[in-house]
């Protein structure tokens, strides 16, 4: 009886290419892709994220400091020169203070919440990333929310919420929920 070891075996070569030929489909195959956008919902998540940048710089600083005035005199600066999301449709800003109690809105509004018990509010200042959710409304209309949390120093020092109302955001970028709620601003 021959004794050959299993290097000298023939089909030792095939079963070791068809292992490595399997683990690379496995490998490439399981990655998790971002799903293909579509042009109304990439246009969306663009405008959404320009509006973000020009945002939360001139905000930190006020609401680290809790400084309302201040708040609000940069949202009144800021928002017409970089919002050009919703021009004809309504929205709000809020700041909320890292804690989630609203410091400003804008446009302004007498009746200003407390969030902090809102599951958006609270993994926005967990994670440290952009969050969005559909908010139902008592009239059955939806309003879509994007939350960004505000950080100093790597420290959640608030928030900024926008506030786009689903219809208006349908009739404007054909933006469906099931693509909204699909979006990852963080990337």
């Amino acid at each position: 009886m021959r004794n050959l070891s299993l290097r000298q075996n023939p089909w030792y070569k095939s079963y070791l290419w068809q292992a490595l030929a399997c683990l690379a489909i496995l490998l490439c195959g399981c990655q998790a892709q971002e799903a293909r956008l579509s042009p109304a919902a990439a246009t969306f998540k663009k405008e959404v994220k320009d509006c973000i940048a020009g945002l939360t710089a001139p905000l930190v600083e006020p609401v680290f400091r809790k400084d309302v005035a201040a708040i609000s005199a940069a949202l009144n600066e800021v928002e017409p020169k970089t919002i050009k999301l919703c021009r004809m449709c309504p929205f709000r800003i809020a700041v909320m203070n890292q804690l989630g109690e609203t410091l400003a809105v804008h446009p302004p509004k007498e009746k200003a919440g407390n969030f902090s018990s809102y599951d958006l509010v609270i993994k926005a200042i967990n994670t440290k990333q952009i969050q969005q959710q559909r908010f139902f409304l008592q009239d059955g209309s939806q309003l879509y929310i994007i939350c960004t949390p505000l950080i100093r120093e790597d420290k959640v020092v608030g928030l900024l919420a926008i506030a786009i109302n689903s219809e208006e955001a349908e009739k404007r970028w054909g933006l469906t929920g099931k693509e909204f709620l699909a979006l990852n601003f963080n990337t």
